[in-house]
């Protein structure tokens, strides 16, 4: 009754204020926006709008922020789809399987796809967030460094799934993901680590690097590739997928969604950790793993759900612990 006690009062306010409720939805569109600009993720896009929600009230200026931040995990997908140049690093997981569909001529069942499934999992990460925040929270905060560690094994280990058919591949680029990981400030102690004397290596952008890694990568694969191939990736075509295929969906929707939730009420680990795990259990429970990596729906639908569902759950310990 207290959680459906405080939704109520929720739902009082925003009558009250229709102002907040507009703010809201054009925080979303403006975080679609933003995320899907490669290199503008929903974090650079909450910082952006940050200074101009000081001096709104509390409930329009958090509507505004949170529209961003849930607007910009999505619109990551868009040009992940189409483009195969993630907008965000979640999108990463999407532009595996999204971009293969645009190559089929399914560009718009796959932003259907993409578009119910964030809807879906950001939907019920809110109602979770609603009922079951304390719990969470303290589930969160038993998360000791070895557990986030494991968490993060877990995540190399994704590694396998997504490979493809050479392994040997696969572990060489997560080689030199980790050795580029090591480049910039030491997160513990602050001293630089493999920088040269170079300043700009500080920090390393790692958002223009897997821009490089996508775009350049498919630009070079496009052209080699006949005009009538072409052709068939720029056709849009249905959008909204058949309730057939959303119904075979659905399983995999909630799942996702749950994976994100708990992934994100985990202090430092983020939406692009659920989208990656959620595409490895997806894969795992599917009845043509083969298909993953070649243009499969439940693909898309995992890792939005995921990176979506995400989003509730990094709320979580933000409005309850202040992390």
């Amino acid at each position: 009754m207290h959680g459906l006690e405080l939704l109520g009062n929720g739902f009082a306010a925003l009558l009250h204020n229709p102002l907040a409720l507009l703010l809201g939805a054009i925080g979303v569109a403006v975080g679609i926006v933003l995320g899907a600009m490669p290199g503008l993720t929903a974090t650079m896009g909450v910082a952006i709008l940050l200074p101009f929600t000081f001096g709104m009230d509390p409930v329009p200026g958090l509507l505004m922020i949170s529209g961003v931040y849930f607007g910009g995990i999505y619109g990551g997908s868009i040009t992940a789809i189409l483009l195969k140049i993630p907008g965000t690093p979640a999108a990463a997981a999407t532009a595996i399987d999204g971009f293969e569909l645009t190559r089929k001529g399914m560009a718009g069942i796959a932003l259907g796809t993409a578009t119910i499934s964030s809807f879906i999992g950001g939907t019920i990460s809110i109602i979770v967030l609603v009922f079951m925040a304390p719990l969470l929270a303290s589930v969160a905060l038993e998360f000791s460094a070895s557990d986030t560690f494991a968490l993060a094994v877990f995540g190399l280990t994704i590694i396998a799934s997504i490979s493809g058919k050479s392994m040997i591949k696969g572990l060489i680029a997560g080689f030199l993901g980790l050795l580029l990981a090591t480049v910039g400030l030491d997160p513990m102690g602050g001293f630089p680590r493999f920088t040269g004397g170079m300043t700009e290596l500080m920090n390393l952008p790692f958002i223009p690097i897997m821009i490089g890694l996508f775009a350049a990568a498919e630009a070079f694969k496009a052209m080699e590739e006949s005009s009538v191939l072409r052709e068939k990736a720029a056709e849009l075509g249905r959008i909204v997928p058949p309730w057939q295929v959303l119904r075979g969906l659905l399983l995999t929707i909630l799942r996702s969604a749950g994976l994100g939730i708990f992934i994100g009420s985990i202090p430092g680990a983020g939406a692009d950790i659920a989208a990656f795990v959620a595409y490895n259990e997806a894969k795992r429970f599917s009845k043509t793993p083969e298909n993953f990596g070649k243009g499969e729906l439940s693909a898309v639908a995992a890792c939005e759900a995921g990176a979506n569902g995400c989003t509730g759950g990094a709320l979580l310990p933000m409005l309850t612990l202040g992390i």
